[in-house]
């Protein structure tokens, strides 16, 4: 049986607690070593009961499967989100957005949102991880270490990726915000390079925006990942790349889970 294991971390560059909801395989007690999943957003992840929106990624049920199917158990380490809903944009970005407040995409929002991303990213390589490798059975090197988030959470995938391509192999960005910083994440990306193999799975859905006042809103998601797609694409291997466009797809955690079994699948054989 698996488990789920609630805990608290600080956050130095906020000098504040944060849960972590971790998942541990259903042969976690065997003598053995497992790869490790890092996931944002944790209250969607497991439990409605915690979920913002009232659906979950159900994490924990794909990976019994993966487990079941492959023989091969993943500790998953999900941690949540500063919470409310502009602390959740400035910790998931390390680019400041100064016309969201003018451009009507997210409604509420009347000052510049981001710029905390490289203190997260920093936190989950130089404190998170240390933790998780310390107390639990982990394997501890980048071929065993994967990152996975949904929009602002994509954003930050794709973000540590690039940064801590010596931590990270394996880069799971669902649904990813890149309007929110387009043109600092694509250049992020032109200007990247990394001579270790790193495996990149990119989705999107074709009805992802919940802002109806913008219609174009669907097509920035689409076109932005779309981007995304064809600057890896340069510099990645085919058998490391996957984009996958969910038509009718829509911007929650019942289609992210939906979608989830085959992007670890990819990512993790």
């Amino acid at each position: 049986m698996h488990q789920i294991i609630i805990e608290k971390i600080t956050i130095p560059y906020l000098k504040t607690e944060r849960t972590l909801r971790i998942y541990l395989p259903p042969n976690y007690e065997e003598d053995l070593l497992f790869p490790v999943i890092y996931m944002h957003d944790a209250q969607n992840l497991y439990d409605v009961e915690t979920s913002s929106y009232g659906a979950i990624w159900d994490v924990h049920t794909h990976m019994n499967n993966y487990y079941k199917m492959h023989g091969q158990g993943h500790i998953v380490v999900g941690i949540d989100n500063f919470e409310g809903r502009h602390n959740r944009l400035d910790e998931y970005s390390p680019w400041v957005n100064t016309t969201i407040k003018e451009d009507e995409l997210l409604q509420g929002i009347h000052e510049d949102v981001g710029g905390l991303g490289d203190d997260y990213v920093d936190f989950l390589v130089k404190v998170l991880k240390p933790y998780i490798d310390n107390k639990y059975k982990t394997k501890k090197d980048r071929t065993s270490t994967s990152i996975i988030g949904s929009s602002m959470g994509g954003l930050i995938s794709l973000y540590a990726g690039m940064k801590y391509p010596e931590i990270f192999s394996r880069v799971g960005a669902f649904s990813t915000a890149a309007w929110f910083a387009e043109k600092d994440l694509l250049m992020a990306l032109k200007d990247y390079q990394n001579e270790l193999v790193t495996k990149w799975y990119l989705d999107i859905g074709t009805n992802e925006s919940s802002n109806d006042k913008r219609d174009d809103f669907d097509d920035l998601y689409l076109t932005g990942t779309q981007k995304i797609y064809d600057i890896l694409r340069e510099k990645v291997a085919d058998e490391n790349l996957m984009l996958v466009i969910d038509k009718g797809g829509i911007h929650n955690e019942k289609d992210w889970s939906k979608r989830f079994p085959a992007a670890i699948e990819f990512l993790l054989k």
